[in-house]
């Protein structure tokens, strides 16, 4: 195996955990009965922060 391919499946491997961690996450944060108004970086991350 090539050290580019063992990168890159590394590389993946990290992407795909990190994935499985943040998204359980995203759902409870979305779900929750509260509205999170304009500062709120998850819903709307292209807003500047007051």
């Amino acid at each position: 195996m090539s050290t580019l391919a063992y990168a890159t499946g590394l590389v993946l491997v990290a992407l795909v955990v990190v994935a499985i961690v943040v998204t359980p996450l995203l759902i409870a944060h979305a779900r929750t009965t509260r509205d999170h108004g304009l500062d709120c970086r998850w819903c709307h991350p292209r807003l500047r922060r007051r």
